[in-house]
Protein backbone atom coordinates (compact mmCIF):
# COMPACT_ATOMS: atom_id res chain seq x y z
CA UNK A 1 0.00 0.00 0.00
CA UNK A 2 1.78 2.89 -1.27
CA UNK A 3 2.73 5.30 -4.57
CA UNK A 4 3.49 3.40 -7.36
CA UNK A 5 6.09 6.54 -8.66
CA UNK A 6 9.75 6.06 -9.92
CA UNK A 7 11.94 9.30 -9.55
CA UNK A 8 15.28 9.29 -10.87
CA UNK A 9 18.42 10.95 -9.35
CA UNK A 10 22.42 10.73 -9.89
CA UNK A 11 24.51 12.68 -12.65
CA UNK A 12 25.50 11.83 -16.01
CA UNK A 13 29.07 13.37 -17.20
CA UNK A 14 29.39 15.03 -20.39
CA UNK A 15 30.71 13.65 -23.08
CA UNK A 16 33.78 14.98 -25.10
CA UNK A 17 35.33 13.98 -28.14
CA UNK A 18 36.68 10.58 -28.94
CA UNK A 19 34.52 9.29 -26.08
CA UNK A 20 36.69 10.11 -23.58
CA UNK A 21 34.64 11.00 -20.38
CA UNK A 22 35.00 14.43 -19.64
CA UNK A 23 33.70 14.67 -16.32
CA UNK A 24 34.12 11.24 -15.35
CA UNK A 25 31.13 10.94 -12.90
CA UNK A 26 28.39 9.22 -13.25
CA UNK A 27 25.93 7.62 -11.20
CA UNK A 28 22.70 6.80 -11.56
CA UNK A 29 19.56 6.13 -9.20
CA UNK A 30 15.98 4.82 -9.78
CA UNK A 31 14.08 4.97 -6.59
CA UNK A 32 10.32 3.37 -6.17
CA UNK A 33 7.80 1.93 -3.53
CA UNK A 34 5.78 -0.14 -4.81
CA UNK A 35 2.52 -1.49 -3.51
CA UNK A 36 2.21 -4.98 -2.12
CA UNK A 37 -0.71 -5.51 -4.15
CA UNK A 38 1.11 -5.24 -7.32
CA UNK A 39 0.92 -8.71 -7.97
CA UNK A 40 4.71 -8.96 -6.91
CA UNK A 41 6.45 -8.13 -3.13
CA UNK A 42 9.65 -8.85 -1.61
CA UNK A 43 10.22 -9.41 2.03
CA UNK A 44 13.57 -8.50 3.42
CA UNK A 45 16.54 -7.61 1.21
CA UNK A 46 17.20 -8.82 -2.32
CA UNK A 47 20.20 -7.21 -3.75
CA UNK A 48 21.20 -8.35 -7.13
CA UNK A 49 23.81 -7.94 -8.94
CA UNK A 50 24.70 -7.64 -12.82
CA UNK A 51 28.28 -6.19 -14.82
CA UNK A 52 29.39 -4.85 -17.45
CA UNK A 53 33.20 -5.47 -18.91
CA UNK A 54 35.49 -3.11 -18.65
CA UNK A 55 39.12 -3.63 -20.48
CA UNK A 56 41.60 -2.12 -22.24
CA UNK A 57 45.74 -1.79 -23.01
CA UNK A 58 45.75 2.29 -22.30
CA UNK A 59 43.66 4.75 -20.29
CA UNK A 60 41.53 5.57 -23.73
CA UNK A 61 40.73 1.90 -24.16
CA UNK A 62 39.67 1.59 -20.37
CA UNK A 63 37.52 5.04 -21.32
CA UNK A 64 36.23 3.45 -24.24
CA UNK A 65 35.40 0.35 -23.06
CA UNK A 66 33.01 2.07 -19.80
CA UNK A 67 31.75 4.27 -22.64
CA UNK A 68 30.86 1.19 -24.32
CA UNK A 69 29.48 -1.30 -22.10
CA UNK A 70 28.55 1.02 -18.77
CA UNK A 71 24.56 1.58 -18.18
CA UNK A 72 22.48 4.30 -19.88
CA UNK A 73 24.68 3.55 -23.20
CA UNK A 74 27.73 4.54 -20.91
CA UNK A 75 27.10 7.63 -19.60
CA UNK A 76 27.26 6.17 -15.85
CA UNK A 77 29.56 4.11 -13.90
CA UNK A 78 27.27 2.39 -12.04
CA UNK A 79 23.64 1.82 -11.62
CA UNK A 80 21.42 1.37 -8.41
CA UNK A 81 17.50 0.49 -9.04
CA UNK A 82 15.64 0.30 -5.56
CA UNK A 83 12.38 -0.71 -4.89
CA UNK A 84 10.43 -0.36 -1.57
CA UNK A 85 7.92 -2.94 -0.77
CA UNK A 86 5.87 -1.53 2.01
CA UNK A 87 3.16 -4.12 3.64
CA UNK A 88 0.82 -2.90 6.60
CA UNK A 89 -2.69 -4.36 8.10
CA UNK A 90 -5.04 -2.30 9.39
CA UNK A 91 -7.61 -3.46 11.65
CA UNK A 92 -9.85 -2.06 13.99
CA UNK A 93 -9.51 -2.90 17.75
CA UNK A 94 -11.07 -1.24 20.45
CA UNK A 95 -13.54 0.97 18.98
CA UNK A 96 -10.18 2.77 16.87
CA UNK A 97 -8.15 1.47 13.50
CA UNK A 98 -4.94 0.82 14.24
CA UNK A 99 -1.44 -0.64 12.39
CA UNK A 100 -1.24 -4.28 13.75
CA UNK A 101 1.92 -5.76 11.32
CA UNK A 102 4.04 -3.67 9.19
CA UNK A 103 6.93 -4.87 7.37
CA UNK A 104 8.91 -3.04 4.42
CA UNK A 105 10.81 -5.31 1.78
CA UNK A 106 13.64 -3.65 -0.09
CA UNK A 107 14.88 -5.18 -3.94
CA UNK A 108 17.82 -3.71 -5.02
CA UNK A 109 19.00 -3.98 -8.76
CA UNK A 110 22.84 -3.00 -9.33
CA UNK A 111 24.66 -2.79 -11.90
CA UNK A 112 28.66 -2.49 -11.77
CA UNK A 113 31.95 -2.74 -13.58
CA UNK A 114 34.41 -6.01 -13.85
CA UNK A 115 37.73 -5.62 -15.17
CA UNK A 116 39.07 -8.57 -17.63
CA UNK A 117 42.39 -7.45 -18.12
CA UNK A 118 44.20 -9.30 -20.97
CA UNK A 119 48.03 -10.47 -21.12
CA UNK A 120 50.61 -7.66 -22.15
CA UNK A 121 47.92 -5.05 -19.74
CA UNK A 122 50.22 -2.52 -18.33
CA UNK A 123 50.31 -2.41 -14.25
CA UNK A 124 49.13 1.00 -14.29
CA UNK A 125 45.93 0.58 -16.21
CA UNK A 126 45.19 -2.48 -14.58
CA UNK A 127 45.17 -0.52 -11.18
CA UNK A 128 43.59 2.08 -11.89
CA UNK A 129 40.45 -0.44 -13.69
CA UNK A 130 40.88 -2.62 -10.41
CA UNK A 131 40.38 0.50 -8.07
CA UNK A 132 37.76 1.75 -10.35
CA UNK A 133 36.18 -1.33 -10.06
CA UNK A 134 36.33 -1.45 -6.21
CA UNK A 135 35.16 2.08 -6.00
CA UNK A 136 31.93 2.17 -7.93
CA UNK A 137 31.01 -1.11 -6.03
CA UNK A 138 31.55 -0.01 -2.76
CA UNK A 139 29.56 3.32 -4.06
CA UNK A 140 26.81 1.45 -4.86
CA UNK A 141 26.72 -0.85 -1.86
CA UNK A 142 26.99 2.10 0.26
CA UNK A 143 23.72 3.31 -1.27
CA UNK A 144 22.14 -0.22 -0.12
CA UNK A 145 22.98 0.50 3.50
CA UNK A 146 20.89 3.75 2.87
CA UNK A 147 18.10 2.31 1.27
CA UNK A 148 18.37 -0.74 4.37
CA UNK A 149 18.32 2.01 6.93
CA UNK A 150 15.02 3.95 5.15
CA UNK A 151 13.07 0.27 4.65
CA UNK A 152 13.74 -0.05 8.76
CA UNK A 153 12.57 3.96 9.44
CA UNK A 154 9.45 3.40 7.02
CA UNK A 155 8.37 0.39 9.07
CA UNK A 156 8.99 1.56 12.36
CA UNK A 157 7.22 5.15 11.25
CA UNK A 158 4.26 2.74 9.91
CA UNK A 159 4.12 0.50 13.02
CA UNK A 160 4.02 3.90 15.33
CA UNK A 161 0.78 6.27 13.70
CA UNK A 162 -1.69 6.65 16.34
CA UNK A 163 -4.85 4.92 16.16
CA UNK A 164 -7.43 6.99 14.04
CA UNK A 165 -11.28 6.71 14.15
CA UNK A 166 -11.62 6.10 10.72
CA UNK A 167 -9.40 2.96 8.96
CA UNK A 168 -9.70 5.46 5.73
CA UNK A 169 -7.86 7.84 7.61
CA UNK A 170 -5.65 5.56 9.05
CA UNK A 171 -4.36 4.29 5.61
CA UNK A 172 -4.32 8.18 4.20
CA UNK A 173 -1.59 8.90 7.10
CA UNK A 174 0.30 5.51 6.08
CA UNK A 175 0.41 6.68 2.81
CA UNK A 176 1.25 10.07 3.57
CA UNK A 177 3.92 8.49 5.72
CA UNK A 178 5.67 6.25 3.11
CA UNK A 179 5.75 9.35 0.57
CA UNK A 180 7.84 11.33 3.40
CA UNK A 181 9.88 8.91 3.90
CA UNK A 182 10.52 8.38 0.47
CA UNK A 183 11.49 11.99 -0.24
CA UNK A 184 13.58 11.58 2.59
CA UNK A 185 15.31 9.21 1.86
CA UNK A 186 16.22 10.01 -2.19
CA UNK A 187 17.36 13.19 -0.64
CA UNK A 188 19.77 11.20 1.81
CA UNK A 189 20.99 9.20 -1.56
CA UNK A 190 21.29 12.74 -3.48
CA UNK A 191 23.66 13.94 -0.43
CA UNK A 192 25.92 10.99 -0.47
CA UNK A 193 26.55 11.55 -4.32
CA UNK A 194 27.64 15.16 -3.39
CA UNK A 195 29.86 14.54 -1.04
CA UNK A 196 31.70 11.66 -2.95
CA UNK A 197 31.45 13.62 -6.07
CA UNK A 198 35.04 14.51 -6.56
CA UNK A 199 36.56 11.09 -5.18
CA UNK A 200 34.68 10.06 -8.16
CA UNK A 201 35.63 12.33 -10.22
CA UNK A 202 39.24 11.68 -9.67
CA UNK A 203 38.27 7.68 -10.73
CA UNK A 204 39.54 7.84 -14.31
Amino acid sequence: MAGDDRAPAGTDPTTGPGCRLRRPLALALLIAALPALSGYTVKGVEVEKSYYRIYGKNHGELLTSVRRHGPRAGRAYGLGIIDFFPDYQVRRVDAKCRVTEASVGLRVQLKLPQWHGGTGTPRSVARTARRFERVINAHEMQHVAIAKRYARLMAQRLKKLPAEQSCWALRSRAREAIALLKRQHIAAQRQFDNRTRKQIKRLL
